[in-house]
């Protein structure tokens, strides 16, 4: 299906990688969209919130020493093509350059892999599939290759012991094999290769142990995508077109690349307009839910959100990296924010920050492939907004939950795990520590008044009952709240009582 904006994946691209990534697809297979409603607030420029991030504003400062910038100089030196931030749901910047524009497709290379490790935590949180067992049971084609002992966990975290090579600047590199063999055009004259990436995959060797060292290597990206096809019926695209971009109020169709034999591209063929994206990243922002739907099982995000093995990712020698892992085929930080990303070569990124609640997709056309060609400047950048959106927060109730340490000038009991969360659409819930409680608020400024709370009805010791009595009790007397300068949240009852909380 060709004239349909995206990446142009093939032979062309081995050519000139640096050609701007927003150009027509050679073939594709789509993605339906889903109805007008989703995550994230798109609303009109004139409504969104006041605190922009400018170039005035938010200074940037490389971690490679070089002269700090502000923020549209960052995006211009990381050769942006389009860059779009949100903070408490809603759209607080957007720029577009070159022939990008709100509608238009742009390739996600390697965040590709996290969709398709998405998939398979859905799967797995799901019990649909095992973690534990191994791919060459899961698809016997693959028994005789590589991947056969290796288990799905390890393919999913990329700890699979392969030979295969992803230096894109050695045209003798595996990268570029496996690349001929998803082209989905005519093969030059005299090519004997593999012609798709099942053909592929079932030749690729063992280097080395399952399990002991992190290994960055596209060929797991579509051993997961072949596991997953064949536990559902269906191939990724259409896995993640019932799953998920049908259900978050997509405005635009996805395309998959495909090789010659229709196989989506489950490593790096996805493409999509920033929007969209942003609102997959505003998903799972918000715990997987859409509204009052749940679209992602909480237990996936939370694996992911977890990390994988960190000594396993250190001696993969990431020097701008440090502290990070990778799990689910997303990176994980480890950061005080917690934030997790998902990155594809020449800059592609969606970028999840709970604590700041925030997220940022950037498309990119960067000269050069690997991203340690981008992250001097591009980490530092994500960090700088996150702290400039935190900082001028007009509604700072809203975001990662609050952690409740104190109710009524008593503490609290020490086994007990107490919880406030606030919602955008003027919802509240929580732990009174047995029992989940929710409700309605409303704010503005610094009041704020909170409905009765309704709760589950489980049964809790003597302590916890009356400790939650308590405080179900002061939330509905609540009438003003104010953030001190330690950071802790304090809610003021009518009466002078206090409960106190942080994140």
């Amino acid at each position: 299906m060709g004239g349909h904006q995206g990446l142009l994946w093939g032979q062309a691209w081995e050519k000139t990688v640096a050609r701007r990534l927003a150009g027509e697809l050679a073939r594709s297979v789509g993605v339906g969209q889903g109805g007008t409603e989703g995550a994230g607030d798109f609303q009109g420029e004139a409504e969104r919130a006041a605190h922009v991030p400018g170039s005035a504003e938010v200074r940037v400062e490389p971690s490679d020493g070089s002269e700090a910038m502000s923020w549209e100089e960052a995006l211009d030196a990381l050769y942006t093509d389009g860059v779009l931030v949100m903070h408490h749901g809603r759209v607080v910047y957007e720029r577009y350059s070159g022939c990008m524009s709100p509608e238009r497709l742009h390739g996600a290379m390697s965040v590709t892999k996290s969709l398709t490790g998405l998939l398979g935590e859905i799967l797995v949180a799901e019990g649909a599939l095992n973690e534990e067992a191994l791919v060459g049971e899961l698809v016997p084609e693959l028994e005789g290759s590589a991947f056969g002992d290796a288990t799905l966990r390890q393919v999913m975290d990329m700890t699979s012991a392969l030979a295969f090579s992803e230096d894109y600047s050695d045209p003798n590199a595996e990268v570029w094999a496996h690349a001929r063999a998803g082209s989905p055009l005519p093969p030059p004259e005299g090519y004997r290769g593999p012609r798709s990436y099942m053909e592929y995959l079932q030749g690729v060797e063992k280097q080395g142990t399952h399990g002991e060292a992190f290994g960055y290597k596209t060929v797991n990206a579509d051993a997961l995508g072949w596991v997953l096809a064949r536990a559902t019926g269906n191939s990724v695209a259409e896995l993640l077109s019932e799953r998920i971009w049908s259900r978050i109020g997509a405005e635009r169709e996805a395309y998959y690349t495909v090789d010659s034999v229709g196989t989506p591209f489950a490593g790096g063929g996805f493409n999509a307009t920033l929007r969209d994206l942003g609102r997959l990243g505003q998903m799972l922002l918000d715990g997987g839910r859409v509204g009052s739907e749940q679209v992602v099982p909480p237990r996936a995000i939370e694996s992911i959100r977890q990390g994988g093995d960190r000594e396993a990712f250190k001696a993969a020698g990431y020097a701008m990296l440090e502290g990070w892992s990778y799990r689910g085929m997303w990176w994980v930080s480890h950061d005080e924010h917690g934030a997790y990303a998902a990155r594809g070569v020449h800059g592609q990124t969606l970028w999840i920050d709970p604590r700041a609640d925030m997220v940022i997709v950037r498309f990119a056309s960067h000269p050069l492939a690997a991203n340690a060609a981008s992250d001097p400047v591009a980490l530092p950048a994500y960090r700088a907004v996150a702290e400039y959106v935190m900082a001028h927060d007009e509604t700072p109730l809203l975001g990662p939950e609050w952690v409740i340490e104190d109710i009524a000038g008593e503490g609290i009991i020490d086994s007990s795990h107490a919880t406030l969360q606030f919602w955008r659409d003027g919802r509240f819930g929580g732990s009174a520590s047995c029992n989940r409680v929710m409700g309605s608020y409303e704010s503005e400024g610094e009041q704020l008044t909170m409905s009765p709370a309704g709760t589950t009805r489980r049964a809790c010791v003597p302590a916890l009952e009356n400790q939650e009595r308590k405080l179900l009790k002061l939330l509905s007397q609540v009438e003003s709240f104010r953030i001190d300068e330690s950071g802790a949240l304090i809610l003021m009852t009518s009466e002078g009582s206090t409960i106190v909380a942080r994140r």
